[in-house]
């Protein structure tokens, strides 16, 4: 019986922890040996990804609301650094100029960044197309993680 229940839990917390997997992971190019593979949100997109964040989820917060932009096309929210999550990120825009990084929320990819969509700040705007389910849980989903 006990042998039984430890193969049951080995099998199942990888499961568990791949879902429940967020912050900001360094993208891996060769999917060929990739230790972990999300979907985007919308699930049209794949990303290999290493098994821990470089940024933990510790290492940012949600500040306010989900607001919309002047034209009322987009909606964003703001996510904020801390000290240790900024300077991570200034390191890797600095010393890693062509590697890619991926928003992680709950085990699925919410966004891609690069040296050109991503300039280092202690704040970083989330942005989606205003009213989709998919910017919504994504806040809800980081709101909830503070």
């Amino acid at each position: 019986m006990k042998i039984l229940f430890t193969a049951f839990y080995l099998m199942l917390v990888p499961q568990i922890r791949s879902l429940a997997q967020t912050g900001f992971f360094l993208i891996v190019e060769n999917k060929d040996q990739c230790p972990h593979l999300v979907k985007a949100v919308d699930f049209l997109q794949e990303y290999c990804i290493p098994e821990e964040p470089i940024i933990k989820p510790s290492e940012f917060k949600v500040e306010g609301n989900l607001e919309y932009d002047l034209s009322k096309t987009t909606q964003y929210f703001i996510l904020h650094f801390t000290k240790s999550g900024f300077e991570t990120l200034k390191l890797i825009c600095d010393h890693m100029p062509e590697k890619q990084l991926v928003l992680v929320v709950d085990g699925k990819a919410a966004g891609v960044y690069d040296k050109k969509k991503l300039t280092p700040a202690q704040i970083m705007p989330i942005n989606g197309k205003a009213d989709s389910k998919e910017i919504r849980w994504v806040f809800e989903t980081l709101k909830n993680l503070n």
